[in-house]
């Protein structure tokens, strides 16, 4: 084996295993116990009918009706007995197959919004492209291919076990020198699957590859098409409908222009494949028939050691049959590993450089030797030391591109290039609004109160707090279920992100050029509301605007820093 192949197992082991040391984990192992039991009495029942093909055709060969009569009813019994076999253990596969899936989705989802590392992903050097496709797409291939994969295997090499102890002990071994070749019919199905199982691997290795560009083409082109839908006032108002179609079209093209490779080899591969399939369904015959013709052999034993070659070849065959389905999980897997890799590098990304401390309730916010920098590295702030105290009014203001929202990134433990000293009050609500604030999909109650949940608001109350704020025409909305930032305007977003913070009233809400959209006589009054709603709230805000300076008493230039803050 080598060191890369080790490496890819050691790595889809560390994927697989933490399911199945879970409770969810050795609930689904019981379930595949029994699919492994089922497999084994199908087996069986296999063998039975095989052997039922012996003695059935060999009836039709001495022409005994009353024996054919018989098997007839005895195939009819094993059919029977076959058919629900087969049908529980494919429930009980799907029912593992979606605990697993299930919990993958849980954990990965989990891993993701943990300690926000959705948000440092875009930071990190890993495969990171299309989440959704990795917690929807591949996280739905994986434990689905897994299992059929592992079980189907089972199976093969179940009935090869079976078939090939038949296969050699079958009749119709041709004879050299008046010595008959023992197990001939078992060699010549090991010899003609390898050798099957060596070109198909040769022809077809490059799949794996084909298949996880195809998957990444694919997700970006979904993404294109969601981007649009998010976006289509703001390309509308450009009139961007060329450029978007250029854009979609040269995504599609990439799709076809790796579908036709993948076209191109399954076409050689099917010619193969079906060369391959035909001439194996012959040769049984082309050996036995003449042990028949010289009354060696009857009918019925051509029939079972066809039946029984039919079944090892395939059982040899078996990487064969799955290789298509081998390179797409290949690929899936490498998509998981490069997803966990990304994901150790997003939780690396954290601001380990920032000692975080928790002061007393009511305590100031304490700042002191805080550096900042850009993630390639140029220094954006140095020995920041600065103090916020309780129910303070601030204004941070300079320049597009000075370092205002990082600075408020790096206060909410966003930003992972810092390093220094921050003090938080203990168990403070904080809540940061930024200029573009985040609405769920979902009813306008739920909107209003996120990340809250709309149960502990009453109507009365919300709607209140709606006409307070300019949005009276939203008041008889509140169960109505929307894309609440494609219905609203970018005033009203920024209307309603004002209503939030009323509703959820933090002891420290920061504003990052939260009224941008709005006019100065809009912008002035829900300004004032915070002050008379939330007297005891510290506002710290991010304006551009100098009309907002009048309800500030604090004013801070951000592009006179040193080793310090200027107040001004």
């Amino acid at each position: 084996m080598t060191a890369q192949s080790k490496t890819f197992y050691q790595e889809l082991w560390h994927i697989v295993r933490p399911f199945w040391r879970s409770r969810e984990g050795r609930i689904a192992a019981a379930m595949l116990l029994g699919v492994l039991i089922l497999i084994i009495f199908r087996l069986y029942v296999s063998v039975l009918i095989n052997e039922w093909q012996k003695l059935f055709f060999n009836a039709i060969h001495l022409l005994n009706a009353a024996e054919c009569i018989h098997q007839l009813f005895r195939f009819a019994g094993l059919s029977l007995l076959f058919l629900p076999l087969l049908g529980c253990q494919k429930y009980l596969r799907g029912l593992v197959q979606i605990r697993w899936r299930q919990w993958l989705s849980e954990r990965y989802a989990e891993k993701l919004l943990k300690n926000r590392n959705y948000y440092r992903l875009q930071y990190a050097s890993g495969d990171t492209d299309n989440l959704d496709q990795r917690i929807a797409e591949d996280l739905r291939i994986f434990p689905v291919e897994t299992i059929n994969m592992i079980f189907g295997f089972i199976d093969a090499m179940g009935s090869l076990a079976a078939f090939s102890v038949i296969l050699w002990n079958s009749p119709g071994s041709p004879e050299v020198a008046g010595l008959e070749i023992t197990g001939f019919l078992f060699w010549l199905a090991l010899f003609f699957s390898l050798a099957g199982t060596w070109v198909n691997h040769l022809m077809g290795k490059i799949l794996s590859v084909f298949n996880r560009e195809q998957q990444k083409y694919e997700a970006n082109y979904r993404f294109s098409l969601v981007r649009l839908r998010e976006n289509a006032e703001a390309i509308a108002a450009y009139g961007g409908e060329c450029r978007e179609m250029e854009a979609l079209a040269d995504r599609f093209g990439s799709i076809a222009g790796v579908w036709q490779n993948i076209l191109r080899r399954n076409r050689i591969l099917d010619w193969f494949f079906s060369g391959y399939n035909q001439l194996s369904f012959i040769l049984p015959y082309v050996v036995m028939v003449p042990r028949l013709f010289s009354g060696a052999v009857l009918l019925g034993d051509i029939q079972q050691s066809a039946s029984a070659f039919s079944q090892t070849r395939m059982s040899f065959s078996w990487f064969i049959y799955n290789y298509g389905a081998l390179a797409e999980w290949k690929a899936t897997v490498d998509r998981l590993i490069g997803f966990e890799k990304a994901m150790v590098q997003a939780e690396a990304l954290g601001p380990k450089g920032v000692k975080c401390q928790t002061g007393s309730v009511g305590e100031k916010i304490h700042i002191s030797g805080l550096n900042v920098w850009l993630p390639d590295g140029r220094p954006l702030f140095h020995g920041i030391t600065f103090d916020a105290q309780p129910g303070s009014r601030i204004l941070l203001y300079g320049p597009s591109g000075c370092g205002k929202t990082t600075l408020f990134h790096t206060l909410n433990g966003l930003w992972p290039f810092c390093q220094g000293n921050i003090t938080l009050p203990a168990r403070a609500r904080m809540l940061f609004i930024p200029q573009k604030p985040f609405l769920p999909i979902g009813t306008l109650r739920q909107a209003m109160v996120y990340p809250d949940t709309a149960i502990n608001y009453e109507a009365d109350r919300l709607i209140e707090v709606l006409e307070a704020c300019g949005l009276s025409q939203l008041c008889g909305k509140l169960d109505e279920e929307q894309h609440w930032t494609q219905q609203l305007s970018s005033g009203e977003q920024q209307r309603l992100a004002f209503a939030r913070s009323l509703l959820l009233q933090p002891q420290w809400l920061f504003l990052d050029e939260a009224t941008s959209a709005l006019d100065e006589l809009s912008e002035a009054k829900l300004y004032q509301l915070l002050l008379d709603r939330l007297p005891d709230a510290s506002i710290i805000s991010i304006a551009h605007k100098l009309s907002v300076m009048q309800f500030h008493e604090c004013k801070i230039d951000l592009t006179k820093m040193g080793n310090g803050l200027s107040e001004q």
